[in-house]
């Protein structure tokens, strides 16, 4: 089983370029498992209601410990289950590491230590989609904001900082240009899987 995750502040098109990415290995003969962070568990999708709901008046430590919460249950459902040759998550601890670390300040070493007490699977690649904080909140325009959508957009750019420094430091991540057409960013991405498929 192959883990890639899909990471990007709000507006890059993760979902479209996940669905994408799902029907070109499955077009290859490949059974593909679709994950969402928070969420993919019942317990999960509650946490998620909680973390997105501007009624959540919760603190950034809380933030990340429900986060991480959401995260062992998936892991725990879903990461042992050698039945997909592929999970595709639609975010991961690099967005943790990106939105509680650089986004709200919270400690990295917290963040790491909570990464490796959890057991949590290191992906096989993780492609970050990586676009303007304001054309990305243009395009969501006529979207209902949720509670972490509405953090502000100096708090987006310090995610999208460190989503950059994590593409810099980390081997499996790789950062893609989102400023294009849908077909030229699925084209980059299936030329970073394809090298997961004979590795």
């Amino acid at each position: 089983m192959k883990l890639i995750t899909f990471e990007g502040i709000e507006g890059v098109g993760k979902s479209t370029q996940i669905n994408l990415s799902k029907e070109w290995l499955e077009s290859k003969g490949h059974s593909v498992k679709l994950l969402r962070e928070p969420g993919s568990t019942k317990f999960g999708e509650k946490i998620r209601e909680i973390l997105l709901s501007k009624d959540s008046n919760i603190s950034s430590n809380t933030e990340l410990l429900l986060m991480f919460a959401a995260r062992s249950e998936m892991i725990q459902a879903y990461f042992n289950d050698d039945a997909a040759d592929f999970i595709l998550c639609d975010r991961y601890y690099h967005a943790s590491i990106a939105y509680q670390g650089y986004g709200r300040g919270l400690s990295l070493e917290l963040i790491n230590s909570l990464i490796v007490g959890l057991n949590c699977p290191k992906p096989d690649l993780t492609i970050i989609y990586d676009l303007d904080v304001a054309l990305g909140f243009a395009r969501k325009s006529g979207d209902a904001i949720d509670r972490i959508e509405s953090s502000g957009l100096d708090f987006f750019e310090r995610v999208r900082e460190g989503y950059i420094a994590l593409s810099k430091s980390e081997a499996e991540v790789h950062l893609i240009n989102a400023d294009s057409s849908p077909e030229d960013i699925h084209s980059q991405s299936i030329h970073l899987i394809q090298s997961q498929l004979n590795p």
